[in-house]
Order: C-alpha cells, then structure tokens, then sequence
C-alpha cells in the first residue's frame, strides 16, 4: 500500500523537480514534496513494524492455544 504511494509521490516529485526553472518551484521541492515523501517513507516503515508485531503476537497467541495441560486432559 505505502510502496505504491512512495512510488508514485516520488515519480511525480521527479517530474515536477525536472520542470523546475526557479527558486519558487525548487522551494516546493525542497520545502513540500520532501517532507511528504519523508513522511510516506516513515509511514511504509511503521507498517512494516506493525505487520511483523502482528505477525509474532498471531505466532505467539497460537503457541499458547496449543499448549496441552496433561493433568486436566484439556487444550487451551
């Protein structure tokens, strides 16, 4: 999800930084279009913490279910 946007903020950031001619279009550059691509970049990162966080928790709430409790003959 965050990979596709990345993508396409930075081909358009290119496009836009390829038609710059002066220090008001590189300002955008510099002071707009930077800082989103930033925040999309930190954005994908967290989501991929999030998703391998979710992943261990999924993996560890299995383990835990399929933990047998030999005197009580029962699983949990």
């Amino acid at each position: 999800m965050f990979d596709d946007a990345l993508g396409m903020a930075k081909r358009c950031t290119e496009d836009f930084r390829d038609g710059v001619r002066d220090s008001f279009g590189l300002s955008i550059v510099t002071d707009v279009l930077a800082p989103i691509l930033k925040d999309i970049e930190s954005l994908r990162a967290l989501n991929e913490e999030f998703r391998r966080q979710a992943t261990t928790i999924d993996r560890t709430l299995e383990e835990t279910r399929a933990i047998r409790f030999p005197d009580q003959g029962c699983t949990r």
